[in-house]
């Protein structure tokens, strides 16, 4: 049902591959194109999605990929709900999350690795790439199967922020992985999984952060971290950014009223291709 639409993605996509140089790392996201129905559950689209932590919560869901040197975004997938998504290649293999990562990463064969927020993170992604020759830094949440997460937990459950571990293993298919346990502040502990070869876990730019004394003034504090940490969280906004840019900045959703979804659709990816230029 999403034939309508398809060839514009495919077009899209194709041409970014044609033209754009992209850099050694990618990074991956959602974005959304915004569409709210007033009197069918879809609008007139074959499904739409809700998502209640992006700013436009309710509408079409790309998974994205962006050039993390120039933030161009240069790689979109139209998520077609639960079961639209069952027949995509590698999901029934990998599951849904690490078949819609290395989906995109076999888009850009040239490319080095590519860096994702907690939707993406998984021992089962990470190894995939890493048979495949690309290299990868994942944050873990909720895909922490095979993970060696309450190892992590119960090592840094008093240690003080700006402490990590990393743990050196094998994956069921023979890759090399190392599981990061970081905690940037006193309560709160962050989890990645990261390649053999994808960076540095010596110390790198230290975390900034920002916190009140007694008397009310703004004091910063310097808290360590690994370096393949630091460079993962310079570049894991950067599709935030550009949805940011496209949706309120630009605003061509906002301005262009229509009761045609796949106009709204044609809107966000003009809106795209006008924060790209």
């Amino acid at each position: 049902p999403w034939w309508r639409f398809e060839g514009a993605i495919q077009d899209f996509n194709n041409n970014r591959f044609d033209r754009i140089q992209i850099a050694r790392w990618l990074c991956i996201d959602e974005s959304m194109s915004a569409w709210r129905p007033r009197t069918t559950p879809t609008g007139g689209l074959p499904n739409i999605s809700f998502i209640l932590r992006k700013p436009e919560p309710l509408g079409t869901e790309f998974k994205s990929m962006v050039c993390t040197k120039t933030g161009v975004m240069i790689y979109l997938e139209t998520q077609r709900g639960k079961e639209g998504m069952k027949t995509k290649r590698l999901n029934a293999e990998l599951g849904a999350t690490a078949g819609c990562t290395v989906r995109a990463m076999e888009a850009f064969p040239q490319a080095f690795g590519i860096k994702g927020d907690a939707y993406f993170g998984s021992v089962a992604c990470a190894s995939e790439l890493a048979v495949r020759g690309f290299e990868g830094v994942l944050q873990v949440k909720q895909n922490h199967g095979l993970y060696p997460k309450a190892i992590i937990q119960e090592a840094l459950n008093n240690a003080p922020g700006g402490v990590s571990i990393i743990l050196k293993g094998t994956a069921p298919n023979e890759q090399l992985l190392y599981a990061i346990g970081y905690k940037y502040s006193s309560k709160k502990v962050l989890f990645f999984i990261m390649t053999s070869k994808a960076g540095s876990t010596k110390p790198g730019k230290p975390y900034e952060m920002k916190y009140t004394d007694p008397h009310g003034n703004v004091c910063t504090r310097l808290v360590e971290r690994p370096a393949v940490l630091s460079e993962f969280f310079a570049d894991s906004n950067k599709i935030d950014c550009h949805n940011q840019a496209r949706q309120f900045e630009l605003g061509l959703e906002k301005s262009w009223v229509t009761h045609d979804p796949y106009f709204r659709l044609v809107t966000s990816i003009l809106g795209m291709s006008v924060v790209d230029a």
